[in-house]
């Protein structure tokens, strides 16, 4: 891909939204992303089967549905955006800041730390989930605001793993809980989608 092609595809927001979309629901079809942009289906597989030709996408057939999901160099692309935008915003979401893919696995955290994280991450999840419970919003705006939690929930388990203070069950049963939560949303993904 030359450097000139690069920017026209991904320095526009439509291309953007539609590989973070992609990256949100992990495995969905183009008209999910259709929406998800706020474009046509055509312009929408113009953009899908650029990805493809440039091996940030791969697309499957299950039956009569053609799924689109993330190569493995989709996702390294994704990181770069989420980089990119996190720099634009100055912080990283919910304070994790200094625990990345890519760290030592064996920093240790201290338990208020994960406390307190547990306990933000916890409000936002609960938040979202409220509009459902409460609301009766539509399930897939909801997913896409709950979908990118997974990450943020896996660095969780992984701090509570690696640490070496004990971790209080109050935090544990809002980590055991917020899981349900997210579970719960995501899983009519699969029952809709």
């Amino acid at each position: 891909m030359t450097r000139e092609y690069a920017e026209q595809l991904f320095l526009q927001e439509k291309p953007v939204l539609a590989l973070l979309a992609i990256w949100s629901f992990q495995k969905t079809y183009a008209s999910i992303i259709t929406k998800e942009i706020n474009s046509t289906f055509a312009h929408t597989t113009k953009i899908l089967s650029k990805m493809e030709d440039h091996g940030l996408v791969q697309f499957s057939v299950d039956g009569r549905v053609k799924y689109v999901e993330l190569t493995e160099h989709g996702y390294k692309v994704v990181e770069a955006l989420k980089n990119l935008i996190v720099a634009l915003e100055g912080e990283m979401s919910d304070g994790f800041e200094d625990v990345e893919e890519n760290d030592n696995p064996t920093v240790n955290i201290d338990s208020d730390t994960i406390h307190n994280r547990i306990g933000r991450l916890y409000s936002s999840i609960s938040l979202i989930y409220g509009e459902v419970q409460n609301n009766g919003s539509d399930f897939d705006s909801v997913q896409r605001k709950i979908g990118p939690f997974s990450r943020d929930i896996q660095l969780l388990i992984s701090a509570i793993e690696q640490s070496e203070d004990e971790i209080d069950d109050d935090s544990l049963d809002k980590l055991s809980e917020m899981q349900d939560m997210f579970d719960n949303v995501m899983k009519q993904k699969v029952k809709s989608g």
